[in-house]
């Protein structure tokens, strides 16, 4: 009885609204892949030690996998006759994007050497 309530109501809500599927399952998909990078490394490292290096990881990857799109963005012949994005305009926003990844990953490797130093300074 109860599993029929809530297939309909999922099966309503994700055929309702494209926009509304869309988030949610971003969401759901984001939060399984990092979710499941974390718990690996809380298992084997701790709680603040699998964070900090759940988040220096991700978001080093981000920054990279960002800056190999601003460098071989989608290009190839353009039509004259259509009007678009120059190729500085198509990477306006991987650019934005790399930067913020990179500030960020910076904050996750100067929280993990400070946490390596209060270790240090906690065990002599």
């Amino acid at each position: 009885m109860q599993g029929d309530f809530f297939r309909e109501l999922f099966r309503s809500l994700f055929s309702a609204n494209l926009f509304i599927t869309g988030v949610v399952l971003t969401l759901a998909a984001v939060l399984l892949f990092f979710g499941s990078i974390y718990l690996f490394n809380y298992t084997n490292l701790g709680k603040k030690l699998g964070f900090l290096v759940t988040g220096a990881g991700i978001f080093g990857w981000l920054t990279i996998t960002s800056m190999l799109f601003v460098i071989y963005a989608p290009r190839g012949p353009k039509p004259d006759d259509i009007e678009g994005l120059n190729a500085f305009e198509i990477r306006i926003i991987p650019i934005t994007y790399m930067l913020v990844t990179f500030v960020l990953f910076l904050v996750f490797l100067v929280a993990l050497h400070q946490y390596e130093e209060l270790q240090e300074k906690s065990t002599a």
